[in-house]
């Protein structure tokens, strides 16, 4: 029996109710609690995963669910066929990677080799990512803000509160207003929260410590349960900017996590990341960072998640933002989307939809662009390349799978890669 359980994307597990929380690895099968079913319940309705009758299903969401005393990790599906375990260490790495490379999470450096010595689960590698970057970055600057106080003194400090200086018998104590430079704000409690949620989850006992040391620099915080409300709150400028992925991070903790301050232990956890979303962003950073690889003919100003215009207008008002994930502009403009789903030689069209032929016919009639490019992942069966022409005006639209199973973290791997997705662009060069 363990508490450790493995999915991929759109694959599920069977769970049938008991009296303790565990996986049956001999009968691939979940035993859970009705408290724990009743908590992955509520997960379902975040569409995060899918709860049927007697299985729980995986969507296009991934990362850690604790639920009770059952840990599940969910992966990514681009991988090709294999081990579960040596897939889980590709897709471990790859996921990281990719999140590295994007906004979601912008760490300085991650340091792959020591990600090795880490016991346990994804969730406790998540963790081990957190704290040290967190802990290095405290070790050298800490978050000070100037905080408005109300004190009352026995001399002027800042400026005397008039209002309420008007006990003829209390004048020798002056009311006062200033401002104090404080560690105890709001990034420093948002990071003080999380952290003490982290540390009544770790199993890991590096984990604990990196976690309690960050706790003791923050001694001088309060600490106090912090909400999504007051996490949005926080505004971010040239002195406190290196805080911002790990306030980044502390919301997706937060969006997924029960814990109180009063809990003996954590009821649910997850930390969840739409793949859809992660792969758009992935492709694009990586086209923007290897210009090289983009076509002549299309090289130039690189657009990402820009607004080219609305689909329609009313009393004039407008409606349907249209936003293509990428447009180069060179001598010749090009379209490019990616779309997070797996192709099949099998299916009609290779299972490309109709809804998105239609949505890059527009973005090119709305631009002027005469070549348009959908990007997916690569599916165990192999490369998929295909080609159309969109409408009277015979705009060439292409489709193409790019690999994402070699190990991003190498040199070779992320060199492989490169060149798949240069082979990719390629069709976007004159001539087609």
């Amino acid at each position: 029996m363990s508490n450790i359980v493995t999915l991929f994307e759109y694959t599920s597990k069977k769970f049938e109710a008991g009296n303790q929380d565990s996986y049956d690895k001999e009968n691939d099968k979940l035993i859970l609690t009705t408290e724990t079913i009743g908590e992955l319940k509520k997960m379902s309705e975040k569409k995060v995963i899918e709860l049927r009758w007697d299985e729980i299903k995986a969507l296009n969401y991934v990362g850690v669910i604790k639920a009770g005393d059952i840990t599940i990790e969910i992966f990514p599906k681009f991988l090709k066929k294999g081990k579960e375990d040596e897939l889980k260490k590709i897709a471990s790495k790859n996921l990281l990677k990719m999140l590295e490379y994007t906004q979601r999470w912008k760490f300085k450096e991650i340091d792959y080799a020591s990600l090795e010595k880490v016991e346990h689960d994804f969730f406790e590698i998540l963790i081990y990512l957190f704290a040290k970057n967190l802990l290095s970055l405290l070790k050298v600057k800490q978050n000070y803000e100037y905080v408005r106080k109300r004190e009352e003194l026995r001399f002027v400090k800042g400026r005397i509160d008039f209002a309420r200086y008007t006990n003829p018998a209390r004048l020798h104590i002056i009311p006062c207003i200033h401002y104090e430079r404080s560690m105890d704000n709001l990034i420093n409690r948002t990071l003080k929260y999380t952290c003490y949620l982290l540390l009544k989850t770790t199993k890991s006992s590096e984990n604990y410590f990196m976690l309690r040391r960050i706790l003791e620099i923050l001694d001088e915080v309060t600490l106090s349960p912090i909400t999504l409300q007051e996490v949005e709150r926080i505004t971010f400028n040239r002195l406190n900017a290196d805080f911002k992925p790990f306030i980044d991070i502390c919301r997706l903790i937060l969006e997924g996590s029960t814990l109180t301050l009063q809990a003996s232990k954590i009821e649910t956890f997850s930390l969840m990341i739409p793949m859809e979303k992660l792969f758009e962003e992935f492709i694009a950073e990586m086209i923007r960072m290897n210009r090289e690889i983009i076509p002549e003919n299309v090289r130039g100003r690189i657009y990402i998640q820009k607004s080219v215009g609305y689909l329609a207008t009313k009393n004039s008002s407008k409606y349907f933002e249209l936003i293509p994930d990428i447009v180069l502009e060179g001598e010749e403009k090009a379209i490019i989307d990616t779309k997070y789903k797996l192709l099949n030689e099998e299916e009609r069209n290779y299972g490309v939809s109709q809804q998105d032929i239609y949505q890059m016919y527009v973005y090119c009639k709305e631009t002027g662009a005469k070549k348009c490019l959908l990007i997916y992942p690569e599916a165990h069966n192999g490369k998929i390349e295909s080609s159309w022409e969109l409408g009277k005006d015979k705009i060439k639209l292409y489709v193409r799978t790019v690999s994402l199973e070699h190990d991003l973290t190498s040199e070779n791997g992320r060199r492989v890669f490169i060149k798949n997705l240069e082979r990719a662009l390629e069709c976007l060069e004159e001539g087609g």
